[in-house]
């Protein structure tokens, strides 16, 4: 509870800003705070990321409503019920808003600074705000949007629309990108994590603002390919081992620095496989992949479907593992089997670490370079270059398949070229955090129906937007409830 009340009104917020009559401030202290903004990167793969993944149809909860299979929180999210009541909603607000605030108090303390805080310093603070402000705008829609101003006393913060603060995040991203690092720093805020970004922000532009935004999208991506700073990893898996940071780094654009962290494997392979794949009991949820994004994989020739463990699980020595009943663990596609613990296949993305009893060293990631590729092929492809569209798709594909299996851009027309682009970024992009917002952007949140979703198709528009968390509307009056809730 105390962690979240401390982002729930921007008069909370205000009441620890720096003082304009304090000569004592250093570059310390913008340091301290800036460091403070990166920190809350770590919500986007501890809250963002489940949300949105449970939310879409890439993860269920194979007999949820048992104490060991989710909470109600996670339930709601499942079944598309969620209310202004959801901890996890709540708690992103609040972590979103206080990367805002620690961003807005380095950026507050620079004129009070007898020593230079560099441009590219500045710059990274005002990037990591438009990056907490995305988030928002991506999961709440209408928001207030503040720059560091406002610490000074400036209470009075409108409700923006969604419009307005898409704009707002593209002026504040414009503005930073020339005074970024123009090379890559892993963990930190650089031009290229900046105009990925961008990319993202145009991508979704029809959805954000109600108009695309193709060829932006377009010359963002085009930024990030053309700065020759990034490559696909040789091997797909290099990006989720434990020392990812070492092994993935040519490809990650921007992750969240957790050392350790728990990531979503651990919620969903079973217990008894501690022998090969589990180091730890802990942090169960039977999170599992949905029938529907299971289909998806070709398991003969595609070497990304060896993340979904399917069907007999075997020990080191070869011995069929069971569990503490004695059932063997057998992992079936369907959610309606009669062992609500072994149904649907398993994900085991991230590199488990054996010597770690409760985490792993993993770095979550947040952008990639296949997804600023995928992103451009879908920008080509809006833009009528289907060649050029598949071109793009066909080099993610290259790294994953044997024998290769490239498409023919003869093969597509324009609308079956954003079905298969939907289905490219699941395979590669699953359980990465993205898929919810794929899904709304091509409007398959509310006219395509899977596992556990059970929000009635009439009420599903309110449902492209989480409400704004009770208590946050409780103590802002600036603040008003998205439509439905």
């Amino acid at each position: 509870m105390i962690r979240y009340l401390l982002g729930l009104a921007i008069v909370i917020l205000i009441g620890c800003s720096p003082k304009s009559n304090d000569p004592d401030f250093t570059i310390v202290d913008f340091e301290n705070s800036l460091a403070a903004s990166y920190n809350y990167l770590g919500s986007f793969g501890d809250y963002y990321l489940p949300i949105s993944n449970l939310s879409s149809d890439e993860v269920g909860v194979p007999g949820f409503g048992s104490h060991l299979s989710t909470s109600d929180d996670l339930t709601e999210l499942l079944r598309h019920e969620w209310t202004p009541d959801n901890t996890l909603t709540t708690i992103l607000w609040s972590d979103l808003y206080n990367g805002v605030n620690a961003a807005n108090t380095a950026l507050a303390l620079v004129p009070q600074i007898k020593e230079d805080v560099s441009t590219i310093l500045q710059a990274e603070a005002q990037a990591l705000r438009a990056f907490n402000y995305f988030l928002l705008l991506d999961v709440f829609g209408n928001i207030q949007a503040f720059k560091e101003d406002v610490l000074t006393g400036n209470v009075n913060v409108p409700q923006l629309s969604r419009a307005e603060v898409f704009d707002f995040i593209e002026a504040e991203l414009l503005e930073a990108i020339p005074f970024l690092n123009q090379d890559p720093i892993y963990g930190r805020i650089t031009q290229g994590v900046a105009q990925t970004l961008l990319a993202k922000l145009y991508l979704n532009a029809i959805v954000y603002k109600g108009s695309p935004e193709w060829a932006a999208c377009r010359d963002a991506c085009t930024a990030v390919i053309s700065s020759g700073d990034y490559r696909l990893a040789d091997d797909y898996f290099d990006l989720f081992k434990t020392n990812n940071q070492s092994t993935g780094a040519d490809e990650i654009i921007l992750a969240s620095i957790e050392s350790p962290t728990i990531h979503q494997s651990r919620l969903s392979v079973h217990p008894a496989q501690v022998d090969t794949k589990n180091p730890s009991t802990n942090g169960f949820l039977n999170y599992a992949a949905t029938p529907e994004m299971s289909e998806l994989f070709d398991y003969t020739t595609d070497s990304r479907s060896d993340a979904i463990l399917r069907g007999l699980q075997f020990t080191s020595t070869g011995e069929v593992i069971l569990t503490a009943s004695g059932d063997s663990v057998l992992y079936e596609m369907d959610f309606r089997g009669g062992s609500a613990f072994l149904n649907g296949y398993r994900v085991l993305k991230y590199e488990m670490d054996a010597t770690k009893i409760n985490y792993g060293d993993n770095d979550i990631m947040i952008f990639r370079y296949a997804d600023v590729l995928l992103m451009q092929a879908e920008a080509l492809n809006e833009l009528d270059d289907l060649s050029g569209a598949v071109d793009l798709i066909n080099q993610v594909r290259a790294r994953v398949y044997d024998p290769a299996a490239p498409l023919a851009a003869g093969d597509f027309t324009k609308e079956s070229l954003r079905t298969q682009i939907l289905k490219e970024r699941s395979t590669e992009l699953f359980w990465e955090g993205w898929r919810r917002q794929d899904m709304i952007r091509h409007d398959a949140f509310c006219s395509q129906t899977w596992s556990q979703k059970e929000m009635p198709t009439e009420n599903c528009d309110i449902r492209l937007l989480f409400p704004i968390p009770k208590d946050v509307l409780d103590v802002n009056p600036n603040l008003t409830q998205n439509p439905g809730y």
